[in-house]
């Protein structure tokens, strides 16, 4: 699989603080990220997932990458309906529609903790990195949020407001 992926793709590494939203991501395919703050500029073919303390002998590193194929935008409240009195339930997200979870040949440890929220890059990098500071890229010609590059691989329905 991962060698049928250009290495130019551009990927986005989110920080994944809880169990539960990577197995939601896994399991129920999508994955949330809240508008406020998504970085600016950026677009992603491929969400990429920072696995932070709670994930025990997995934590610290990007061991798992999956597709975008579509992304909406919903409030907390429509995606996490059991969290319902959440302080940011009528916040809105991106709700990013995920195709398979593909493991990392390697993992992508981070050697220093760092406070770290998105990460920009390309599933080059992911792949050629041997720490999270190898990871930040600065992708020229990003004018178009969301829609740059997702299209051509997995197209979205004419309904999609995003893309």
């Amino acid at each position: 699989m991962l060698d049928d992926i250009d290495p130019a793709a551009r990927a986005l590494v989110c920080v994944v603080t809880r169990p539960l939203d990577l197995e939601q991501a896994r399991v129920a395919g999508w994955y949330r990220v809240p508008v406020k703050r998504a970085p600016r500029g950026m677009a992603a073919e491929y969400l990429a997932f920072y696995q932070t303390a709670v994930f025990g002998s997995e934590r610290w590193a990007v061991r798992y990458i999956a597709p975008v194929l579509r992304v909406a935008l919903a409030t907390r409240r429509e995606l996490l309906p059991a969290e319902a009195d959440h302080p940011r339930a009528a916040e809105r997200y991106y709700r990013f529609e995920l195709g398979g979870f593909v493991a990392l040949p390697l993992p992508v440890p981070a050697r220093r903790l760092r406070r770290v929220s998105f990460i920009p890059t390309t599933i080059g990098q992911l792949l050629r990195a041997r720490d999270v500071a190898e990871l930040w890229h600065t992708l020229e010609g990003d004018s178009d949020v969301w829609g740059a590059g997702v299209g051509r691989r997995h197209p979205a329905p004419a309904a999609d407001p995003l893309y």
